[in-house]
């Protein structure tokens, strides 16, 4: 039998080798005189029987010259050259690195073993037993085999669990694929994914589809601790990348927009530079589109509304190329409907939403989702986005004055939100589409006058909100949608009288609203709905009487307001904020008799109302808002004395709430609107025609249920007026 060498006796003992393979030395014993720690973990791990199969399954040239190196080594080590020693454990590091860098189960395997090995080496007395029996001692080492035992049960562990997680894996992907289907919930996908961490923690996007099924369950402090664990097991750049697109979503839900946009345009340069060394890779070509697409999401909401068009439109140009290249890759397709979503939303912000560029870009967003859908109405990422298209939609049909279309779309969104709802609880993500769903669609009833209606659709998107804002209190999107619950109750209990109710409400509103803006005050959006609180409260103060406080109330929103359209001119939701508050400071000037004030306050209004609707004119909003300044023009020049200018003022008023009225004789809105009107216009005239003609409208909404609570003594009055 052939001698063997130190090194394979050591792996013989402890069972790690079943059979020495060519490249095992055979050195024969030599006696110990000062061990050398390094030389002798590096001889063990050498001769690992781990190492010794790894070798076998990827060994080629260059491996077969390093174990040659070895081998020459160890012959002069032998024939007395002591100083080769630390050069040849140099080279068997390396070759245990380069099997390393090859095989990431062996890697793990022997990282494990060269622990236990270095712990026996780390003290004088267990290198010298290591020594020992590296050097063929056996008996005076057989402490050190015990401890080598229990590292090869610890390695033979490891890969056990490394396997048992490769499984696993393969397992918990295909139950992703079923829960796209709605046949596996969130829940059901954490405990999985949990496990396969906890097998093998090393894997990157194992950590990945954690962090994202945390953040669907609105756990956030676990996708924060996933999102860790993504970047620290990161392989390469664009691992990197991927990671901190997950830390900047976390900041997103923390509030932290800062911090989110260093995330994500950190995340974009790295997959910018990948795809400039590799510019057909699609991969990277698709990183980066979704990069520009986040990192346009949170320009929005620090108002910076052209970089984030700039964004949106990279990201929808690589979405176009993508899929034209391949039109059959339903990834690409959702990724360009998820881009002319993202454009269309800064276009309405830039005042086109009532054009053709934002309902254009809904409308394509749509058809491709609808698309998607009929070729899969299993899979509930694409009805989700369909519950997203058919809202952005009705939102520009609002905009527009098209009420039952409006609320056509929204109901197409709740009934999909509640299908998904209800196939998996637990995913925050979708009890929040079916609030939105709710609230948009008490919105159009209360504008039909429908307040039975509105008042339950917003207290069912209320019973859903707040739950999600107790499972994770610093959650701002959720917060935000408990103050929109709050202002959509409020804006019912208006039209039904209830003012105390309405403005507890609205006082609920304006105290998240106020923990969020102080949070980041560069929040343009929570900027503007504080404004909104202040505005709807100063409405009930003003009903109530109080016009001090009202006239307080109404100026702390037109502050914030008037920054607001500073910061951004070109935006013309918040130009049009901005006309709204001069209408109700003008409103209080009038009641107060400075009719001066008033008239120039309310021509200010005028103003920035005439280019909005030069801008669109088929915006009903921006309509609206010019017949209100009008009417305001009006009232100021009667409390001034000019009878004949005011008459004028109040006949453009008129023609357009007419025009409005007409066009959507279902809005409570513009048909109470148009009653104001004709009462101002006989109170300036004299005209008992325009009395008549008010009442018979009043009529109408009453016989069709729309005239709302608080105006129900309007049909008394005018009878009494008409002389009935």
């Amino acid at each position: 039998m052939a001698k063997v060498g130190a090194a394979a006796r050591l792996a013989l003992a402890l069972g790690l080798l079943a059979s020495a393979p060519p490249f095992v030395a055979q050195p024969a014993p030599v006696a110990v005189a000062v061990a050398d720690a390094r030389s002798e973990v590096a001889a063990a791990l050498y001769a690992a029987s781990a190492t010794q199969a790894a070798a076998e399954r990827v060994a080629d040239a260059r491996l077969r010259a390093k174990r040659d190196e070895i081998e020459a080594l160890r012959g002069r080590v032998r024939a007395g050259e002591a100083k080769l020693r630390s050069e040849l454990a140099a080279a068997e590091e390396r070759f245990v690195a380069t099997l390393a860098e090859r095989d990431r189960a062996y890697a793990q395997e022997i990282a494990v073993f060269r622990q236990a090995v270095q712990d026996i080496a780390a003290t004088p007395e267990g290198a010298t037993a290591l020594a020992r029996f590296n050097a063929g001692d056996e008996p005076g080492a057989l402490a050190t085999l015990d401890d080598l035992r229990r590292a090869r049960d610890a390695a033979r562990r490891k890969r056990a669990d490394i396997e048992s997680a490769a499984e696993a894996r393969r397992i918990a992907t295909l139950a992703l694929e079923a829960r796209l289907n709605g046949k596996q919930d969130t829940a059901q996908l954490i405990a999985r994914y949990e496990e396969v961490t906890r097998l093998d923690p090393g894997v990157h996007w194992d950590w990945i589809e954690l962090a994202r099924l945390y953040q669907a369950a609105g756990n956030r402090d676990a996708t924060r601790r996933a999102a860790g664990e993504a970047a620290r097991t990161a392989y390469d750049g664009r691992d990197e990348s991927t990671a901190l697109d997950e830390l900047g979503d976390v900041l997103v839900a923390q509030g932290d927009r800062s911090g989110a946009l260093a995330a994500f345009r950190k995340s974009l340069a790295i997959v910018e530079s990948l795809a400039t060394r590799d510019p057909t890779n699609t991969g990277l070509q698709r990183d980066i589109l979704a990069c520009n697409n986040k990192v346009g999401d949170v320009l929005v909401t620090q108002g910076d509304g052209a970089g984030a068009l700039a964004a949106f439109r990279k990201a929808l140009a690589i979405g176009e190329a993508l899929s034209a290249r391949d039109p059959a890759n339903t990834e690409w397709q959702r990724d360009l409907s998820v881009s002319h979503n993202n454009v269309g939303e800064v276009l309405v912000v830039q005042g086109d939403g009532a054009g053709a560029g934002a309902l254009a870009a809904f409308r394509k967003s749509l058809a491709i989702t609808e698309a998607l859908s009929v070729r899969d109405p299993t899979h509930t990422g694409w009805q989700r986005d369909l519950t997203i298209s058919h809202i952005k939609i009705g939102d520009v049909l609002v905009a527009q004055g098209d009420g039952a279309s409006a609320l056509a779309a929204f109901r197409k969104s709740l009934a999909i939100a509640e299908a998904l709802a209800a196939r998996d609880p637990a995913h925050t993500g979708w009890q929040r589409e079916l609030s939105v769903s709710y609230e948009r669609v008490g919105g159009v009833l209360v504008d039909q006058g429908d307040g039975v209606g509105a008042l339950a659709a917003f207290r069912n998107s209320l019973a859903i909100v707040e739950p999600l804002v107790e499972l994770d209190p610093a959650h701002t999107e959720w917060q935000r949608d408990l103050s929109v619950s709050h202002d959509g109750i409020g804006d019912v209990l208006v039209v039904q009288g209830d003012s105390d109710g309405a403005l507890a409400a609205f006082r609920k509103s304006l105290a998240i609203r106020e923990a969020l803006a102080a949070r980041d005050p560069t929040n343009t959006q929570w900027q503007r709905d504080l404004s909104v609180s202040h505005n709807n409260i100063g409405d009930v103060l003003f009903d109530q009487g109080d016009g001090a406080g009202a006239l307080a109330a109404f100026r702390e929103s037109l502050a914030i307001r008037e920054a607001l359209a500073v910061r951004d001119p070109a935006n013309t939701q918040w130009q049009r904020d901005l006309s709204v508050g001069h209408n109700n400071i003008g409103d209080i000037l009038v009641a107060e008799g400075d009719g001066v004030s008033a008239l120039a306050t309310f021509r200010k209004s005028l103003a920035i109302g005439e280019a909005l609707a030069a801008r669109d004119p088929d915006n009903t909003e921006w309509q609206r808002g010019r017949s209100i300044s009008h009417s305001g023009i009006g009232d100021a020049l009667v409390a001034q004395g000019d009878g004949a200018g005011a008459l004028a003022a109040y006949f453009r008023g008129h023609a357009i709430a007419e025009t409005l009225a007409t066009r959507d004789p279902e809005s409570a809105e513009w048909q109470r609107d148009l009653i104001v009107s004709h009462v101002k216009l006989s109170n300036a005239t004299g005209d008992k025609r325009h009395v008549e003609r008010a009442l018979e409208i009043a009529l109408t909404m009453r016989r069709r249920g729309t005239l709302a609570p608080r105006d129900a003594w309007i049909v008394e009055d005018l009878q009494r007026r008409v002389g009935r």
